[in-house]
């Protein structure tokens, strides 16, 4: 088996954080976006950047046009994770199938795009595996990636930043917060680098 690589995309941008001492929303919410590469299969974890932006950031990054990505994946429903999946229109679009059933019933517009997804289980490549992380949202599952440096977890927001990562402690949205410390707990426990939601990579041990 040929190890998993990554590269970050768009380092993502938290719209406050409260250990910085912020309490109004004052930055411009963006989430971090990985390309994950197993053998000759590529896909696209949060493609939060708007198309244009992101078709850039893609290329800038990674030298790839959007033709060159096989897949798109979703840790979890949030639109902002998702601002940009219409750059890979005719790909599969994938999410745990315990989030589709969780994202419900949304409205008309949500729905068009909830409608392109697809249950990821049993359709990632080799060397990733599906990571439960509820508290976020109760359906919010990562990435599990063996890399040459360590397994790495594609969190999205099952980890905001290093800071709620440190303090055990999910966002002020989440729905479970006892759920999201128990995953941060778990994340900690099996990877070496965290890819968080919206902050740069981060090393665990």
């Amino acid at each position: 088996m040929d190890p998993v690589r990554f590269t970050i995309v768009n380092i993502g941008v938290l719209s406050m954080n409260k250990f910085w001492g912020e309490t109004d929303r004052v930055h411009t919410v963006s989430a971090t976006c990985t390309l994950v590469e197993s053998g000759d299969t590529r896909v696209i974890v949060d493609p939060s950047p708007y198309p244009e932006d992101l078709e850039r950031l893609l290329f800038d990054r990674t030298g790839l046009l959007p033709a060159a990505v096989d897949a798109v994946y979703l840790t979890h429903y949030h639109g902002d994770h998702r601002f940009g999946v219409e750059l890979f229109e005719g790909k599969p679009w994938l999410i745990a199938g315990v989030a589709l059933d969780e994202w419900g019933e949304p409205n008309p517009e949500e729905e068009a795009v909830r409608s392109g997804f697809e249950p990821a289980e049993g359709r990632l490549p080799d060397g990733v595996t599906l990571l439960p992380t509820p508290g976020h949202t109760l359906s919010h599952t990562s990435l599990q990636c063996e890399t040459p440096w360590g397994v790495a977890v594609i969190a999205g927001d099952a980890c905001m930043t290093r800071e709620f990562l440190d303090a055990e402690e999910g966002f002020h949205n989440s729905l479970d917060f006892d759920k999201a410390a128990a995953s941060i707990r778990e994340i900690k426990r099996v990877a070496d680098y965290v890819v968080p939601g919206h902050d740069n990579v981060l090393i665990v041990r």
